[in-house]
């Protein structure tokens, strides 16, 4: 049964702290570039792999699978190598350009098997082909003469029988040789019976499928070749290198993607590489250590963090939303008091009167005896408040500004918007006209 992560319960678990028994999705984990491996938040403990959560099966992106290779850089790779060997096939003794050129077609072959394996899903620079291709084809002509002398000495010396035997299990084992080769890239190791043994054993089933697309492949390859009657004879062997070698970089991707599905019973990890789940930053990590900070009701350690990125970064209007949000919830009126003019002065700068309105409303209906003690805030909220149509909340505020702060530099014009306030109702007219007096005396004051 797949296991959940202890803070998202709705996503699949891919770590697990040993220390403190719980699990972890990708999201819960402190994997920061100072980290090796990825670390539990609370501990500071190696977390241990439990796999990469949900994957999609390999049968099932058969479509994604035949796009793979349909990238410009890929297609352009196809087709120069398919007119190459097509020309190559007029030079004499071109055996060794044919070596040269169908061993840069393996490399990146075996690049896009490795970086499908390790979660990339989009073809690998073609400039993995350039170099190396012609040991590596070497090593895959060294392969077969291997497999072939095995299977040749066992109809030799075990009989005819034995020897069809052992040449359909090499057939088998043969995706399993090219897999073991293109991750470790090791001759040995790719030809060691019991590695090819726990490969297939590991992977099961699925296994088979790859063999059945082999076959369909090679099958649908032989049909085209009847097809390319139709075409003209000087781009016929273009057509057909062309179609072998985009054969066998979708069935190479395919391969990778079975190994990156079966990371877990192969024994390694890796994660899809698509984008959303990129090394996150120093604050992207901190606000996921936050959030699970908070479903633990570590609240105080939660606050600290907070604090120490909202010093960081200052300007960032979604973390001083997150963090309001947060000392609303946990009613922390301390920090509050000593947050909520920068925050305000923020909104403010960023022309969000409507949020700085909202907001104090919303602070009110949580903690109503909280009180406001700095007469710039009051004036602040009080503009926000009269310009979204609340006047209350501006004569609230400012009732009484110039006997509680005397020497506010604001003064003249919190008592204007005041006045302004006063004249929506009808029955502070004569309240309206005593502020406008005091604005007089005070201008002529100066």
């Amino acid at each position: 049964m797949e296991q959940s992560c202890q803070f998202h319960p709705l996503e699949p678990a891919t770590y697990f702290c040993v220390e403190c028994d719980i699990n972890c999705c990708d999201e819960c984990v402190d994997d920061s570039r100072f980290n090796p491996e990825p670390r539990c938040f609370r501990c500071n403990r190696t977390l241990d792999t439990l796999g990469p959560g949900n994957i999609e099966p390999f049968w099932r992106r058969l479509q994604q699978s035949f796009r793979y290779p349909l990238s410009t850089q890929s297609l352009w790779f196809i087709l120069i190598l398919s007119v190459l060997c097509s020309v190559a096939f007029y030079i004499p003794f071109a055996l060794l350009i044919y070596l040269a050129l169908f061993g840069s077609v393996f490399k990146y072959c075996l690049s896009c098997l490795s970086f499908t394996a390790e979660g990339y899903l989009t073809p690998p620079d073609i400039t993995e082909a350039y170099e190396g291709g012609f040991r590596k084809m070497l090593v895959l002509i060294a392969m077969l003469f291997v497999t072939g002398l095995v299977v040749n000495l066992a109809n030799t010396f075990l009989g005819s029988a034995i020897g069809g035997i052992v040449a359909l299990l090499v057939t088998l084992s043969f995706p399993a040789i090219i897999i073991h080769y293109a991750i470790s890239e090791s001759m040995i190791e790719s030809l060691n019976p019991r590695n090819i043994f726990d490969l297939i054993h590991s992977i099961g089933l699925p296994y088979g499928l790859i063999l059945a697309f082999i076959f369909i492949m090679m099958g649908s390859v032989a049909v085209l070749y009847q097809l390319v009657i139709i075409i003209p004879s000087s781009l016929d062997a273009i057509f057909l290198f062309a179609v072998t070698f985009y054969y066998a970089i979708v069935l190479h991707h395919l391969m990778g993607y079975m190994v990156f599905q079966f990371q877990t019973e192969l024994g390694y990890s890796a994660r899809l590489q698509d984008g959303s789940n990129t090394r996150r930053g120093g604050h992207a990590i901190t606000m996921a250590k936050i959030s699970t900070l908070i479903k633990q009701a570590e609240f105080k350690d939660a606050t600290k963090l907070f604090q120490e990125q909202i010093s960081l970064n200052s300007d960032k209007l979604s973390l001083h939303n997150r963090f309001f949000d947060f000392l609303l919830a946990t009613k922390n009126s301390e920090v509050m008091a000593e947050f909520l003019p920068k925050y305000f002065r923020l909104l403010e700068n960023n022309n969000r009167r409507d949020l700085i309105s909202r907001s104090y409303k919303r602070l009110m209906a949580k903690i109503p005896d909280f009180e406001l003690s700095d007469p710039d805030l009051k004036f602040i909220i009080s503009k926000a408040s009269f310009h979204q149509n609340d006047a209350r909340i501006a004569i609230k505020l400012l009732h009484r500004i110039h006997k509680k702060h005397p020497d506010f530099k604001d003064l003249i014009p919190a008592l204007t918007l005041l006045a302004q306030a006063l004249d929506e109702y009808p029955k502070y007219e004569n309240h309206a006209t005593a502020c406008r007096k005091l604005i007089g005396k005070l201008d002529n004051a100066q």
